[in-house]
């Protein structure tokens, strides 16, 4: 397991070669017509027991403790990049501040294409979201097709929990320290990579594999953004200890 650690930058490739950001478009664009797109991407929840130090910043808006585990993928459910450092009472957009991957993604596209994100996230120049009150053909034409394309990370995420029951919650939380259990996230996003090189099939693959986004699920994005929201209002009235992501070797 330590041995795949450290390779791990050899599986989850990212910022991206000149040839990758020719495919990966290529490659999305097939999905709902959707032209430009490098990936998307959303983050997870990996349940773990309640860590001796902090446990209230790891617990999560659902109740359980966890890590919120940040997640990029391509068009061919490759995970490019993974964030598995950040306890479970951080935001998505939080997190999304915190990682490289802004300013890797930005510097290495230059305008030549977009990540496409939940509702959970901010839209910027290289990430697009929903539109959240479509009024015209066109608006809901770019919201179906936007939707489309992005279930990508979810299915990504559904494969990555059928193939490691460890990181799905019906499996129960992990007994490990969060140290370990962001090492045990990082190795299976390797070995899901592997897997995909390698054309492993999954069994019962189709079943994990949803058209179309959980309405639950953006719902509970929506609820997070207006938390993280009013936290940032209220930012100056009191510590956001909660908000931080362990002090570890190095990201994936």
């Amino acid at each position: 397991m330590y041995a795949l650690y450290k390779r791990r930058r050899d599986y989850l490739s990212f910022p991206i070669s000149r040839e990758k950001q020719l495919e990966w478009p290529t490659g999305c664009v097939r999905i709902a017509r959707f032209p430009r797109v490098h990936g998307a991407i959303d983050c997870i929840h990996v349940a773990l027991r309640a860590p001796q130090n902090d446990p209230e910043i790891f617990h999560n808006h659902k109740g359980f403790h966890s890590f919120h585990v940040q997640l990029v993928c391509d068009h061919n459910r490759t995970i490019i990049a993974v964030d598995a450092w950040y306890p479970g009472s951080s935001h998505n957009a939080f997190i999304l501040r915190q990682t490289n991957v802004p300013g890797d993604f930005a510097r290495q596209n230059q305008d030549c294409g977009w990540l496409l994100g939940n509702k959970g996230y901010p839209l910027c120049t290289w990430l697009l979201t929903l539109l959240r009150h479509p009024r015209t053909t066109a608006q809901q034409s770019y919201n179906d097709s936007h939707s489309r394309t992005r279930c990508i990370i979810e299915q990504t995420i559904g494969i990555l929990k059928k193939r490691f029951h460890c990181l799905d919650r019906s499996g129960g939380a992990l007994q490990y320290s969060p140290q370990q259990v962001s090492l045990f996230v990082a190795v299976c996003c390797v070995l899901h990579n592997l897997a995909i090189m390698k054309a492993q099939p999954l069994e019962d693959e189709a079943a994990v594999l949803p058209e179309e986004e959980d309405q639950e699920h953006d719902t509970q994005e929506e609820e997070e953004e207006k938390e993280a929201q009013k936290e940032d209002q209220d930012a100056g009235r009191r510590p956001r200890r909660r908000h931080r992501h362990l002090d570890l070797q190095g990201k994936c």
